[in-house]
């Protein structure tokens, strides 16, 4: 992940980030009409104690927010890829992660969205969008609040590849919800704020940052899956969210970022909608 990578993320991500926060923003203090925010290129050893498996983080009440990006992606986009549910084989490109291509589908197909350049664009579009957001006093879950800012990037993404991306986490949603029988969940917002709570627990049995390490990492069936099924939940918050909304972000951004993101339930009807209408894999 070249830092100019990263700072082309950052500059095509500002101005819709600017409009989607929209009169949230002027509480914000622009500098030269743009959202204080900057790149910097970091390692795993100095990822904030997450070494390889987030690839960009940042200090929330810095100003300007420093977005810290890794230099090596493989980790981060093999998990988030798994969480597809298809059996991919990488495109030319080391470690697992994608290529400036896209990497290839068993069976001679590919994930055309799902290249360097698109991540790059998801991810740091997100990240600038979180600490610019209303606050949520503390109420906040990555599964659905976080969910939003990660919908809205994929959105702006140019139609194909934003309907792509849409099809593989609708295709992650799914096989998340069956393999977790989660129609039969009682209290939904609690089974995934568990799963969030352990996933983030995953750094701390030791960071993840170098071969060896990420090789122990992957080695560790009960680590691993923790923290891997953040990805298969992100994938039903960004899915159950699409489908509530739709993917014409201008018509419904305003009233989901200043008033539905700030209440502890946010996405939570969204989600059991999702599941009873859109839930059910058995016939995909």
């Amino acid at each position: 992940m070249p830092r100019e990578l990263a700072q082309r993320a950052l500059d095509w991500a500002q101005p819709f980030a600017l409009e989607a926060l929209g009169i949230h923003t002027l509480r914000q203090t622009l500098v030269d009409g743009e959202l204080p925010a900057y790149v910097v290129t970091t390692s795993p050893e100095a990822n904030g104690g997450w070494g390889e498996l987030m690839p960009v983080w940042f200090r929330p009440y810095d100003r300007p927010v420093p977005l810290h990006c890794l230099d090596n992606w493989a980790l981060f986009a093999l998990l988030y890829r798994s969480a597809f549910g298809l059996d991919v084989s990488p495109s030319g490109s080391p470690g697992g992660a994608p290529s400036s291509g896209s990497p290839r589908v068993a069976g001679g197909g590919r994930l055309p969205a799902f290249t360097v350049d698109n991540l790059a664009r998801v991810i740091v579009g997100a990240d600038l969008l979180i600490p610019f957001l209303p606050g949520t006093d503390g109420a906040g879950r990555f599964l659905r609040h976080g969910a939003l800012p990660i919908l809205l990037a994929i959105l702006w993404l140019e139609p194909e590849a934003r309907d792509a991306w849409l099809a593989l986490h609708e295709r992650g949603a799914r096989k998340f919800a069956e393999d977790h029988h989660l129609r039969s969940i009682g209290n939904l917002g609690e089974w995934l704020e568990r799963i969030e709570d352990e996933a983030w627990l995953a750094p701390e049995r030791g960071i993840v940052a170098g071969e060896e390490s990420v090789a122990a990492f992957l080695a560790d069936t009960d680590r691993v899956s923790k923290y891997a099924l953040l990805f298969g939940g992100l994938c039903l918050g960004v899915s159950a969210l699409a489908a509530g909304y739709g993917v014409d972000w201008r018509k419904w951004v305003f009233q989901a970022v200043n008033v539905s993101y700030r209440l502890p339930g946010f996405g939570l009807g969204e989600i059991g909608t999702w599941l009873r209408e859109f839930g059910d894999s058995s016939g995909s």
